[in-house]
């Protein structure tokens, strides 16, 4: 980043304001792919059990965004599907002994379920975890595509507006990475096609 700032040897930016650009650059650019290739990129999963009376359910504390929520009803497993503000109180006034899936909402930190659901069900929250938080000089991250150099230009783009100078240049490739993620977001599995999918009836509700 010194080296693209042309600030190699200089005391006017010290490295603590590069680790602050760097980490804050690092977080921009998994935010980026997280949003470009949602679960293509990164996802990790997360289990809960419903307890009686119980209808908030913690995320996990490096939660970023939620991809969906599933759960096990009658030994199998069932994708939650979400509610909206103005349907809250028609799932909630619902029997939650029935053997129908219950709804959710994630609100906050939480994963809202109504109608309340019974004790005892096993559930499980897969969502994209935030950026890895780098705390050391020596910490690495690794991105595709060699997308790590966002991270360099980037801080070395703040450096240069701290310094009042131009960054026209490294803007200019700023946006070219930016726009390789952009064309990445069409598809990363080229094996298979993206295809329609019936949100309303999955196969679950015709067994």
């Amino acid at each position: 980043a010194r080296e693209r700032a042309d600030m190699v040897g200089s005391s006017f930016i010290t490295d603590a304001n590069f680790y602050i650009w760097i980490t804050e650059a690092h977080q921009k650019l998994h935010g980026l792919l997280v949003d470009a290739l949602g679960e293509q990129y990164m996802y990790e999963l997360a289990s809960f059990t419903t307890s009686l009376g119980q209808i908030d359910f913690a995320v996990p504390c490096c939660f970023y965004k939620l991809y969906g929520v599933d759960m096990e009803i009658n030994g199998e497993i069932v994708p939650l599907k979400p509610f909206t503000l103005a349907e809250r109180n028609r799932y909630r006034n619902l029997d939650g002994n029935s053997s129908e899936a219950p709804m959710y909402s994630l609100s906050g930190n939480n994963i809202k379920l109504y109608p309340v659901p019974p004790a005892g069900l096993s559930g499980e929250i897969m969502y994209a975890p935030e950026a890895t938080r780098l705390t050391l000089s020596t910490d690495q991250v690794s991105y595709p595509n060699g997308w790590e150099r966002f991270i360099v230009i980037d801080a070395a783009i703040q450096a240069l507006l701290k310094e009042e100078s131009s960054v026209t240049a490294l803007s200019a490739e700023r946006e070219l990475i930016l726009q390789e993620i952009r064309d990445a977001k069409e598809q990363r599995d080229l094996a298979n096609p993206m295809k329609v999918v019936d949100v309303h009836c999955d196969e679950y509700w015709y067994r």
